[in-house]
């Protein structure tokens, strides 16, 4: 007797149901922060904040925030954040002095505490268990009920507190870590500058929206561009829709994720395109053909670094230039968006003389960067001008006048075109030239100790050039 239509195929999702089931399972029991951790780091956290409590005034409330007051940390990175809520109406600059005074006045060395001042948009203390390693960020910021009183853009945490502990159960909690793990994995979890990938708060709101961490990877294979999740109405919209055409023009940004907290922000504005069209890949991916290895990332060892980036060069018949820089201790965001910066310029430059990267490049570690590019061509002898339509006025003619000792103009379509002798003729003369273009680099790296390698790197070099590809290259 025949199955009935479709049995075969409702077998089949029944099957990979159950087995992305068993997977979400096993990666739980190794994200979700063991009973001890969750002891030890709500005792601390308590053992803080008793102590903030008697050091600040009685006007200051004193509250946990973060993924540890919401339940949604990963093991091994539950670091604190404890804010002092001051009352509406104190000074700005007050409250900011106060704030790290109260901070510092807490730490203990008989604990083995220290404490750096960090910078987001004003100073707050970040207070380190030696012992451990923990970290608790102690922030100070104004106590509100809405966002319309919101004056620093922290103000906003504890709104969102509130919010995700209203929405989210504990299954739903458990599920918020699992998609943490499963974005790591890929490099795309963190909204740093480094990765401009999915924040915690962004996570848990799209947990909150669809449910569960399945449900979040089946609505990412669906996105088409433009695409807005409005949480707190329960609605999506996308395409040429009035509601998302107002999105994109509100946010400028396709991809936009409505804070249920204060509706003019955009939770999702630093998740770039690449970290988007990644985690829309790696979920179709997933739900197609679930494994574990999913949550778990590139498996490789920067062992031999060297060998292993000459054996990449040959198969690739590419060169590869990197520059190496001395870097200070200072803000990783700030660091990586110039070093972003400078590499965008460079590869403008190779472009514009000749020089096409196929692959670019960048990494920071251990005090030290670098930009590097893959370039399939190193040498040119000439190099094209692109001049203006023949059809805008006197612009041709002043084109010209100024390329009169050109190899020879002609035109591409209606477009004048002027071959020119190269400027540089390999891509050492032009990155040696732009390297002592003082203007285009950030005022904390010196030039002159900088170094330029082609091909042949030393180790240390290697391994920061090897990672950066992987990363870059496996989906």
């Amino acid at each position: 007797m025949a199955a009935p239509k479709g049995h075969g195929s409702d077998s089949v999702i029944r099957a990979t149901a159950g087995k992305i089931e068993r997977i979400v399972a096993k990666v739980l029991k190794d994200v979700k922060p063991t009973e001890n951790e969750i002891a030890e780091t709500t005792a601390y956290s308590n053992d803080i904040m008793g102590r903030l409590a008697r050091a600040a005034p009685k006007s200051i409330e004193i509250i946990s925030a973060g993924s540890v007051a919401r339940g949604t940390q990963v093991r091994g990175t539950s670091d604190i954040d404890i804010f002092l809520l001051f009352p509406k109406g104190t000074d700005r600059e007050r409250m900011e002095k106060d704030g790290i005074a109260i901070g510092k006045k807490i730490v203990s060395r008989a604990r083995n505490e220290s404490y750096v001042i960090k910078y987001a948009e004003h100073p707050y203390v970040r207070l380190i268990l030696g012992d451990s390693g923990t970290k608790a960020d102690i922030v100070p910021a104004f106590k509100i009920k809405h966002h319309s009183e919101r004056v620093t853009a922290v103000d906003r945490t504890q709104l969102h507190n509130v919010f995700v502990n209203s929405r989210l159960d504990l299954k739903q909690k458990d599920d918020v870590r699992v998609l943490k793990a499963f974005l790591r994995a890929h490099g795309i979890y963190g909204a740093e500058a480094r990765t401009e990938g999915f924040s915690g708060y962004l996570c848990e709101l799209l947990v909150a929206h669809y449910g569960s961490f399945v449900s979040v990877l089946k609505g990412a294979t669906g996105m088409r561009l433009p695409f807005v999740v409005d949480v707190l109405g329960g609605a999506e919209h996308h395409g040429t829709s009035d509601a998302a055409t107002a999105a994109v023009r509100k946010f400028d940004k396709d991809f936009i994720v409505i804070d249920p907290t204060d509706p003019n922000r955009n939770v999702a504005a630093v998740v770039s395109d690449e970290s988007l069209a990644r985690f829309v890949t790696v979920s179709k991916m997933f739900l197609k053909a679930p494994t574990a290895s999913f949550f778990y990332g590139a498996r490789y060892s920067t062992a031999y670094s060297e060998r292993k980036v000459a054996k990449l060069r040959s198969a690739l018949g590419l060169d590869i230039y990197v520059l190496q820089f001395k870097m200070p201790d200072i803000a990783e965001d700030i660091l990586w968006q110039q070093i972003s910066r400078l590499s965008v310029t460079l590869e403008d430059a190779l472009r514009k003389n000749g020089f096409n990267s196929v692959v670019s490049l960048r990494n920071v570690s251990h005090g030290s960067a670098i930009i590097s590019f893959f370039l399939s061509s190193s040498h040119v002898k000439y190099s094209i001008a692109r001049g203006p339509s023949a059809f805008m006025g006197d612009s041709i003619e002043k084109f010209l006048s100024n390329h009169r000792r050109s190899l020879g103009t002609m035109f591409d379509g209606d477009r004048v075109l002027s071959l020119e002798q190269a400027a540089y003729e390999t891509p050492v003369a032009l990155l040696k030239h732009m390297m002592k273009r003082r203007e285009i680099f950030p005022s904390y790296i010196d030039t002159r100790s900088s170094r330029l390698y082609v091909n042949s790197f030393p180790e240390d070099t290697a391994k920061m050039l090897y990672s950066a590809f992987v990363r870059k290259t496996t989906i």
